[in-house]
């Protein structure tokens, strides 16, 4: 390459970028022997596993800087995604419980500057400043700190001495034996510990709390002897992982599992009709107060529309909300005309029936998004009811719970193929393809 002498400090900055970068890659390409496996000999082999492993790390510590700055500017609302997590996990087609965790850690990280020194900048100028830590170690450090509790009264001097010593321990200890010293750390840090327990009539401390939260609710409590048994039982046994129609894993965590299972007891307790004293044989449903127009104006947009339906217990749900919720059963929308007149009070047998389901099931095989098994998914009407949409299996489709709440707030596109519902991805969904790699 030709590089003129005199010009402009623009031209010039511009050169030593694109220098930069050819050097960048001719290193890359030399640190990381790509010459093919058979070729190498057994110290060559562990030597370029060496090479390939400090460059994952350094490429993962660049991904958590990208993603905590890419948050920070929330771009992922402008292209149509609800969150970050969302936007990376649909994306790069990564669990979002890992997104998750990695964003808890990227948003963090500027609290904990022995950390964040030792992680590196995800890009070194030069070999010395490689990462001392790999992001799980990192991940455990923070984690730990992270659970100290207030009510410790720790000192900032003390944080940081902990801080400082678990990132010495992390060049011999694992992610797993790091999180053990986080426990010794807080123990420490936390002398006063945990109230001790009363073993006096545990059943008189029964309780259960119930806090309002953005768009539900937040739960907790504690049950003793028989009554936690029971919990337990009826929870694991709902909460086991079931394979996809392809024979994939499970796709849910074990957190999404459990909370399934306690809605699916949840509805299967109101479906009897004598779960709950003083309601004789009359089920218990959500039952949902709207406007028509709001009904059949409801937008398939982020924001769910204008028009919202008020709850019994004094929440609202949005506009959209409601026509997702009433594709199936579950909910009596009680519609109101323009004059605040009920105009009808749905009955669940106009939605969804036993054989159309079943058909459904037999047709869908679950979710046509995701895959999510047929006991996961939710009956969705292509074109809503509330818009002259029939309950009929040619305008009806299988739809887990978040690919629904994605369907009805636009991210999901469904048309109907030949009788089949087809799925169309938002255009965030799929990440730009790579450049093309220059040759000399």
């Amino acid at each position: 390459m030709n590089l003129p002498i005199d010009g402009s400090l623009a031209d010039k900055g511009f050169l030593a970028r694109k220098l930069s970068v050819g050097v960048s890659r001719v290193l890359g390409m030399a640190i990381l022997d790509e010459r093919p496996v058979w070729s190498m000999s057994s110290s060559e082999k562990l030597s370029a596993l060496d090479a390939t492993h400090a460059e994952i790390a350094r490429l993962q510590i660049r991904c958590l800087h990208l993603t905590a700055s890419l948050d920070t500017d929330g771009y992922a609302q402008e292209l149509g995604a609800r969150d970050t997590v969302q936007l990376l996990s649909i994306r790069y087609r990564l669990d979002p419980d890992d997104v998750r965790r990695d964003l808890r850690l990227a948003r963090a990280l500027h609290k904990y500057p022995a950390v964040t020194a030792a992680l590196g900048t995800g890009h070194p100028a030069n070999p010395a400043d490689a990462a001392q830590l790999n992001v799980g170690q990192a991940g455990a450090i923070v984690s730990a700190l992270e659970k100290v509790p207030s009510s410790a009264g720790a000192s900032v001097e003390d944080l940081r001495v902990a801080e400082e010593s678990m990132v010495q321990a992390a060049h011999l200890l694992p992610p797993a034996d790091l999180r053990k010293l986080g426990k010794e750390m807080r123990e420490r840090l936390d002398t006063d510990g945990p109230e001790p327990r009363n073993e006096d009539d545990t059943s008189s401390r029964e309780a259960l709390w119930i806090k309002p939260a953005d768009r539900g609710i937040t739960f907790g409590g504690y049950l003793a002897d028989e009554n936690a048994e029971l919990f337990q039982t009826l929870i694991f046994a709902g909460a086991k992982p079931h394979k996809t129609p392809d024979g994939e894993r499970d796709p849910r965590p074990r957190s999404k599992r459990q909370a399934d299972a306690l809605t699916a007891i949840l509805t299967t307790a109101a479906g009897t009709g004598s779960a709950v004293p003083g309601h004789g044989e009359i089920k218990p449903h959500i039952t949902v107060t709207i406007d028509l127009q709001d009904l059949k104006t409801a937008t398939n947009t982020h924001d769910g529309g204008l028009g919202r339906g008020d709850l019994v217990h004094g929440d609202t749900l949005s506009a959209a909300a409601v026509r997702r919720l009433a594709c199936d059963a579950g909910i009596i929308p009680l519609v109101l005309g323009s004059h605040s007149e009920p105009l009808d009070v749905g009955a669940e047998h106009r939605f969804v029936t036993r054989a159309i389901r079943q058909a459904l099931n037999t047709r869908d095989k679950g979710c046509i998004a995701c895959g999510a098994p047929p006991a996961m998914s939710e009956a969705h009407h292509i074109t809503h009811w509330a818009d002259g949409g029939p309950t009929s299996l040619d305008n009806l489709a299988l739809l887990c719970k978040r690919d629904h709440i994605n369907v009805h707030q636009g991210r999901l596109t469904i048309t109907l193929t030949n009788g089949h519902p087809t799925v169309t991805r938002p255009t965030w969904s799929d990440p730009d393809p790579p450049p093309l790699r220059q040759t000399a």
